[in-house]
């Protein structure tokens, strides 16, 4: 295949995560933090030297760079840099900030909304998935919530976690209910898993929906990571490979808060918009300073 010259492009896009409201050019929550309130922005963006088109395959491969944390609190945000090269046999890779859903092999697929579940309590073992948390439900169906999950102890329901926390469980502000949810695993396509060195050489995720850290309420924090990167290629239809280089960076004055002294390391993959996951790249430990 010949190399053909590309249009060169820099995308710069923001995600605010303030108080439980989803925007799906990220989502907004906020938290509280040593009595102050902490906004974690995200920002992601792809810089290039004019994409190349290589013999790849269709599935994305990935191969991590650099890592850098600035420490910057007060003065501004710490942020957490990543640097990623990236070849993809058909230049499907991104998703636009204001894009809720997503055309994949002739079915069209959500990928902002997280699913609810509701069921017919004359046959409790049946859970029909809706990504509207606040739909008219055929008569005498129910949502499946802390309630039900509380007063019914067989199978499904008895496999809902029992503690609250903002993975699975959100509060419906009306009418007032505390909902299941299973979060959406197309909402992003990149995604950052932070692990913690022990003492012992072993290492521990930091999950960052864990009630310990952030108590469950309206406060929660279901993403800490996880973000968008914009569309990277000048034509989709066109299906050409792409390589060029992802820049990526989560900024959150709680970053040294929570990671302050501690041996890190990070594992990181993408997902292209057929939903191709790729391969999984893995971070030398590093300090946070």
């Amino acid at each position: 295949m010949k190399n053909r010259s590309l249009k060169c492009n820099v995308f710069d896009i923001k995600f605010v995560l303030e108080a439980n409201q989803f925007e799906w050019i990220g989502f907004k929550k906020n938290m509280d933090l040593v009595k102050n309130i902490v906004l974690i922005l995200v920002i992601c963006w792809i810089t290039n030297g004019c994409f190349k088109e290589p013999e790849s395959s269709s599935v994305p491969e990935i191969q991590l760079q650099s890592v850098n944390f600035i420490h910057e609190f007060p003065t501004s945000p710490d942020t957490l840099e990543l640097t990623l090269k990236f070849k993809d046999g058909d230049g499907d890779l991104g998703i636009n900030g204001d894009e809720n859903s997503i055309q994949s092999n002739k079915d069209t697929k959500d990928i902002s909304s997280p699913y609810y579940y509701y069921y017919d309590p004359a046959h409790s073992t049946t859970w029909f998935p809706t990504h509207q948390n606040n739909m008219t439900l055929p008569k005498g169906y129910q949502y499946v919530n802390y309630a039900s999950h509380r007063r019914i102890h067989t199978f499904p329901f008895d496999t809902l976690p029992g503690i609250l926390n903002c993975k699975h469980w959100e509060l419906r502000a009306s009418p007032a209910d505390t909902l299941y949810i299973q979060q959406n695993p197309y909402s992003y396509n990149i995604f950052v898993y932070l692990f913690i060195k022990n003492a012992d050489a072993s290492y521990t995720y930091f999950d960052p929906t864990d009630p310990k850290l952030f108590p469950f309420g309206d406060r929660c924090v279901t993403n800490f990571f996880n973000g968008r990167f914009p569309v990277v290629s000048s034509d989709l239809q066109n299906e050409a490979p792409l390589e060029g280089t992802i820049t990526y960076k989560i900024q959150s004055s709680a970053l040294y808060f929570y990671l302050h002294g501690k041996t890190v390391k990070l594992k990181i993959y993408v997902l292209d918009r057929a939903f191709n996951k790729s391969n999984l790249v893995e971070s030398r430990d590093f300090n946070i300073q």
